[in-house]
């Protein structure tokens, strides 16, 4: 699967009356490692779901390359190459790790070569595995759901505030897995100015806040 590029005309979106962010406009390329970077409440987390597909913009337009190029009308195919992570996109809790990792492959391919059980206990779950994710820690889930995200073969992925919940030793194992994926994906993270949720960005959109 090829890394998908973007382009934003005019975007913004409202909840109600009120306009989270307007005028977001850009070129984003494929293979890039971006960065949506804001405050709680600027729309970092809204920005992403839109440029992943999940949502659709209030205003303005989102088109997406692939074999063809692609608009919201294309959404069912578009979601199938793209992946979100963010606690609105949380795993079933009932499921154990390993129980949770065979069924998202059940939809879903992961990269070539990819161990998603070694991943996790190179994360230091593995005397975890056969656990229900809602006996898990918050840090915990937290892995799971970065293992399965950075995992899966996908040709944009949005990676919503990576690092929360994680100690220093998961947010070093983060990273290394985050660096593997670099180049093969375009990768989008939503970072509340944190610098240790992404790599040297190729380009940041900046909503405010400090």
């Amino acid at each position: 699967m090829k890394p998908l590029a973007f382009e934003a005309a005019d975007v913004g979106h409202r909840f109600g009356n009120r306009w989270v962010f307007r005028g977001v406009t850009g070129t984003f390329e494929a293979g890039g490692h971006g960065v949506i970077r804001g405050a709680n409440g600027s729309g970092k987390s809204t920005l992403g779901r839109i440029f992943t597909g999940a949502l659709q913009a209030s205003h303005g337009q989102i088109t997406w390359d692939g074999e063809r190029r692609w608009d919201w009308r294309q959404r069912d195919e578009l979601v199938l190459h793209t992946l979100l992570m963010a606690p609105a996109a949380a795993l079933h809790p009932d499921l154990t790790i390993r129980e949770a990792c065979a069924f998202h492959g059940r939809f879903r391919t992961w990269w070539p070569g990819f161990d998603p059980i070694s991943a996790l206990r190179d994360a230091g779950l593995d005397a975890a595995l056969d656990k229900p994710l809602r006996n898990l820690s918050s840090g915990m889930r937290q892995r799971v759901q970065l293992t399965v995200a950075l995992g899966t073969e996908a040709a944009l992925v949005c990676l919503d505030e990576p690092c929360a919940n994680l100690d220093a030793k998961g947010i070093g194992w983060y990273r290394e897995l985050l660096a593997q994926t670099r180049g093969r994906t375009t990768t989008l993270v939503c970072s509340n100015h944190r610098k240790e949720d992404h790599l040297e960005p190729s380009w940041v959109l900046d909503l405010g806040g400090a």
